[in-house]
Parts: C-alpha cells; structure tokens; sequence
C-alpha cells in the first residue's frame, strides 16, 4: 500500500502504513514504515518521494522540510530536493542534488529538518505536458551510483518508519499543519478518486456502498452512466479501472444476476461516463465502482 502522492523507488522494498503511535506531537494517527531489503548493486536503490505539482513552487526561495523518522536501530537516511520539467515538447533537463542532507536517525521518534536554497528556474524550459514537478526524495539504501545524492549513504537493510512530511517557505520549520479530513481528502482526490467507502480498499465484489448506478428501460438496451467526480483532477485520470459489486470481474452487476458489459466512453478532469452493453435488465439498477488515478 503506498500513501497518498508518494511514490517509491525500489529493488526490495516492503511498504507500510500503521498507525496508532503516541510519541510524535499531535499524535498522528497514521504513518509510514519501511521494511529495506538491500539488493547489493551500485545502481540499487530504496527511497520514497513525493511530487509537488508545479516545478515553479518554491523556485529562487529558501524552503525547509520537516518530518519525523525512526528505524530499527541506530541508521542514517539521506534527503534531496529535485526540479523535475516534465515531458512534451523540449524540456530542460531536471535538476537533481539539492539540499542533499544526511540524518541520524535512532530508535526513537525525532523530528528533523533540512533548510536548502531551490535554484531559480529562470531561462528554463517546461514541458507541455503539465507534468512538471518539485520533489522530495528520502533514500533508505543507495548504490554508488548515488553517492552525491545521498552524501555516499551506502547500501543498508531495515525498517525506517517517517511521519508529518511538511514543506514550507522560509527557514523556520512551524508545528505540522492538521487540516480537516474533509479538506485534505478533497487535496488528495485531484490525483486518485475512488467509488468506494474510504475504509475500503478497491476489489471485485465488495458491495454496492458508493458505486455508480444506471439503468435501460427495455431490456438488452444499452445505457450510459455518468459519475461526476467531487473535485476537478489534475488531468484527464488515466488509469481508470472499473469494479464489478458482486463478481469477480469488471462488468456491471444487477439484482437479476446479469452482468452486461462494461467500457469506458468519456473520460475528463470533472466526470466518467461507463456504457454498459450486452444482458440488461430493463427497469433494474445497475451498479459498478470505479477508481481513477491523475498522479505525477
């Protein structure tokens, strides 16, 4: 399982969320736990990072990150900041090194922060594709290969556990930001949405609870059904993958037992349009879930 707007670089890596700790401020209820299992090699790697729309964020300022990390025993871990263009058309190259910092982390909770000076992106060239990013990496373990993003942090197994990522503007590291549920869920609901109940994770067969309905009023009639998405995503989500309620496949499900077909017919940032084709019940509801992803 990876966290919201995380993604993971890898040769080994076993990811995490837990939750239930009382020794970082605030008392988060959730965090990240990494369990490493180095592949020795000079271009292996384990890190997370997370992509922060917009390369131009932060450009020419001075920016602090904070977090909260431990490991299982006494292990250092390496942070770095990179200006990443995009794609499409003829986009400058990334610019990688950034603020590269090496923490010492124990087995208790600390906090930690890196201040580091994001270069200008002045004469430089964004892609067209609307992809352009400021990142955060955390390295576990890195090859030689990276010896100057990671301060030559070397390659090493174990379990690192991290919570309250915050990036801010300026050199003074503030208390973690608790937004309201409702507002960090709509945050998050630009890069990935999902028809099911926030407590469950996407499968076939989990029941009606959210799913998007429609219906044909003669039967073995095609119909088309729109789900209108709560915010606007980044950019028209793809992959979008499509759940049956009550089978173990992606075809529409109703109270008859039937599965009419399903596809994809209109995709965009605000709303997903899902035709449904083949045994249809007429004057019976249909349902089928959804997830959609729009992430970096």
């Amino acid at each position: 399982m990876e966290p919201d707007t995380f993604r993971f670089n890898k040769n080994s890596i076993s990811t995490g969320i837990y939750c239930w700790q009382t020794d970082v401020p605030g008392n988060p209820k959730y965090y990240l736990q990494h369990v490493v299992s180095s592949v020795a090699g000079a271009a292996n790697n384990c890190a997370t990072q997370q992509r922060i729309e917009g390369v131009q964020t932060l450009a020419g300022q001075t920016a602090t990150l904070s977090f909260w990390a431990k490991a299982d025993s006494n292990k250092n871990i390496a942070t770095e900041f990179i200006q990443d263009f995009g794609t499409g058309g003829s986009p400058s190259s990334r610019v990688d090194t950034i603020g590269v910092t090496t923490h010492n982390l124990t087995t208790s909770w600390q906090k930690f922060t890196v201040t580091a000076a994001i270069p200008s992106i002045s004469g430089k060239t964004i892609g067209t594709d609307g992809n352009d990013s400021i990142r955060i990496l955390f390295f576990f373990d890195a090859g030689s290969n990276f010896n100057s993003r990671t301060n030559s942090l070397g390659q090493q197994s174990g379990t690192f556990d991290i919570a309250q990522v915050q990036l801010e503007e300026g050199t003074v590291a503030t208390p973690f930001e608790h937004r309201p549920i409702g507002v960090e869920l709509g945050l998050c609901q630009r890069y990935y949405f999902k028809t099911f109940n926030q407590s469950d994770a996407p499968a076939q067969a989990v029941g009606l609870s959210g799913s998007l309905v429609g219906s044909s009023a003669v039967n073995n009639i095609s119909f088309t059904s729109t789900m209108k998405l709560p915010v606007s995503m980044r950019t028209t989500p793809n992959p979008i993958t499509l759940y049956s309620t009550t089978n173990s496949n992606s075809n529409w499900s109703d109270q008859s037992g039937n599965q009419p077909t399903s596809a994809v017919v209109v995709a965009g940032e605000n709303a997903i349009s899902v035709r449904a084709t083949g045994s249809i019940t007429g004057g019976g509801a249909h349902s089928i879930h959804i997830t959609s992803e729009a992430e970096l």
